[in-house]
């Protein structure tokens, strides 16, 4: 070991871990194997304090299970919050941490979305404790032909300088109608609008969706190429065409068991503003049933 080398084993704890600080917490995790003295280094509260977001207290005293996150150390504590996504105002939205990075990510319970014909239950139905759910309750489609959900939240809940994606967080019910992707039906459509404060322009993202081809699966691929089809129509056939669509957003599974598609991005570059993220399906107006809605999740979006 040469003697550049060894010296830094003879830095005090305190400029390791101000070292370590300045990384991820990835990094800080695998510099604990370094040595001893990197590890008490890298396990500090100095450390992980700064991969904590500074509002996180204020954060989690909006929880009804404050009292779980007390007595625990930094690490542990952004461990847990990480793994384990904490319930805020009434169980109606939650937060947690990406491990990678630390930023904070949010998700909005179908309870706290603005769901169009939402209270009439000939219309949309609310069921407690739905399997798998980590809200109390689940909105369901009943019969709507005007399907259109809405979020909102401030840009200051968010990590600066991130790029954020939303996701619809569903499942499809077995007696589902209305929902497919077929040729001649409009597919949904998604849009992200962020109105940062003193700027009259907001940014806009649109994209079209499919709820019924996941991910990886064969029929995805149908979206991207220019499809004809020959339907009857009274006595005579009439072609139908749908364009080739390279940017749709197709569902995948997640560990939950649930699925999730993607509404679109932004980047948090100030946090004077509001993000708004809706769904909705109201031109074609066909009768749809069948969509199971937890919420909408807004999270880091890292580059596979």
């Amino acid at each position: 070991m040469d003697g550049v080398a060894a010296a830094i084993y003879w830095l005090p704890e305190e400029c390791v871990a101000h070292a370590i600080g300045m990384t991820t917490p990835g990094d800080a995790c695998s510099s604990s194997a370094v040595s001893p003295a990197f590890r008490a280094a890298a396990d500090s509260d100095a450390v992980w304090d700064r991969f904590l977001p500074r509002d996180h207290a204020a954060v989690l005293a909006r929880a009804a299970d404050d009292d779980d996150h007390r007595g625990c150390s930094k690490k542990e504590l952004f461990t847990r919050l990480c793994s384990r996504p904490v319930l805020l105002d009434g169980a109606t939205m939650s937060f947690e941490l990406d491990r990678r990075s630390g930023a904070k990510c949010w998700m909005l319970s179908a309870r706290a979305l603005s769901i169009t014909w939402g209270d009439d239950p000939s219309c949309w139905t609310w069921t407690a404790d739905f399997p798998g759910s980590r809200f109390p309750e689940v909105a369901e489609l009943v019969d709507v032909c005007w399907l259109e959900i809405t979020g909102k939240l401030q840009l200051s809940l968010f990590s600066p300088r991130t790029m954020y994606a939303a996701y619809l967080v569903f499942l499809i019910a077995d007696d589902s109608y209305g929902l497919e992707c077929n040729i001649g039906m409009l597919p949904p459509k998604a849009m992200v609008t962020v109105v940062v404060s003193g700027n009259t322009k907001p940014t806009l993202t649109e994209h079209t969706l499919c709820l019924q081809h996941m991910q990886g699966e064969e029929e995805t691929a149908m979206h991207r190429r220019r499809q004809e089809y020959v339907r009857p129509w009274k006595n005579y056939g009439r072609k139908v065409t749908r364009e080739a669509d390279m940017d749709i957003r197709c569902p995948r599974r997640r560990g939950d068991g649930w699925k999730e598609v993607e509404l679109g991005e932004f980047t948090v570059a100030g946090d004077e503003g509001v993000v708004e993220v809706s769904f909705k399906e109201v031109e074609c107006q066909r009768w749809k049933r069948g969509l199971i809605v937890q919420g909408i999740e807004i999270r880091p979006k890292h580059a596979n």
